[in-house]
């Protein structure tokens, strides 16, 4: 398979899955996680149970914080989190699939009418290019249809307009991007894109907290082809220190797991993959640009293994 059409049918086999879990629930796809009861009281039950994740960065959020949480789901990590920042915060759910941001958007006056405010904003886009806004372009190509080459290169100077005046996520907006178990599911090529993205939108001195699963060694090619392990977060896990180092690729500094689970989720030919959640920061001072960070990251604790049974969505 060309590496073009294997980008591809993985993106499609990852839209296809999310678009029939968030019509369904999926049992299978879940980390049995413990979260504050009282942030799930205004919650609407069917966005609770459509949530497919394996940690939970929203308990490291303040109040006052813009929050993005990247691969927003269902939206509950944003729900929570717009309770713990308050009307001075902002909240921002970035995702690509329609069903998720439906289910999202139509529980966001549930939620805002049971708190008070409506501080959040559920985005149409892709984790590892937050410029470009989709429904914009969605909404541009509908009225400006592409016939001709000409046609195209129009297209290709109004992107490249946007992505510089007028971003989805605007450069050094962010106080915290979060995630939950949703970076493996991009694919490979386009992860050095992911990470330097998460950088840039992030303020000097911004963290990023990220859960997701993480491989006791490289996947081997055949799983990596194996779409339904893919889209169930197993085949695309990150090795574990190559999941730490591709923050300090991007910049970021002070590297520390936070929570990993001492026991593995599941095992799949010999390869342990469980949850970690890993914290880093933005640099306060970087000069033009980020710095590379020391080698190394820190350990700071593990938590029980408390998974669902393996082999579908995510853990």
């Amino acid at each position: 398979m060309k590496r073009q059409d294997e980008r591809e049918s993985v993106e499609s086999a990852v839209s296809r899955r999310y678009a029939a879990a968030a019509q369904a629930v999926e049992p299978s796809l879940c980390c049995a996680v413990d979260y504050d009861p009282a942030l799930l009281e205004v919650i609407p039950t069917e966005v609770i149970e459509r949530d497919y994740g394996c940690g939970d960065p929203s308990r490291h959020v303040r109040e006052g914080e813009v929050v993005l949480d990247l691969g927003s789901g269902s939206g509950k990590t944003c729900f929570i989190s717009s309770q713990v920042v308050g009307d001075s915060g902002k909240v921002l759910g970035v995702d690509a699939n329609d069903e998720m941001l439906g289910l999202a958007r139509g529980a966001q006056s549930v939620v805002s009418a049971a708190i008070g405010y409506d501080n959040i904003q559920f985005l149409k886009g892709r984790i590892q290019d937050l410029a470009l806004d989709l429904e914009r372009l969605q909404g541009w190509l509908v009225e400006n249809p592409i016939n001709h080459l000409d046609d195209w290169q129009r297209a290709e100077e109004i992107i490249r307009g946007w992505r510089s005046d007028d971003p989805l996520v605007a450069s050094e907006s962010v106080d915290i991007v979060v995630s939950n178990c949703v970076l493996n599911l991009v694919h490979p090529d386009d992860r050095r894109s992911l990470f330097a993205e998460l950088g840039r939108v992030l303020k000097k001195g911004g963290r990023a907290v990220i859960s997701d699963i993480v491989a006791s060694a490289d996947v081997p090619k055949h799983l990596q082809q194996d779409l339904s392990l893919w889209s169930g977060c197993v085949s695309g896990a990150f090795r574990e220190d190559r999941f730490c180092e591709a923050f300090s690729a991007a910049g970021l500094v002070q590297v520390e797991v936070l929570h990993r689970q001492e026991e593995p989720w599941t095992v799949v030919e010999g390869i342990e993959f469980r949850s970690v959640t890993v914290r880093a920061y933005r640099p306060q001072d970087s000069g033009d640009g980020l710095v590379p960070a020391p080698d190394g990251f820190t350990i700071l604790g593990t938590d029980p293994a408390s998974c669902c049974q393996p082999g579908g969505e995510c853990c």
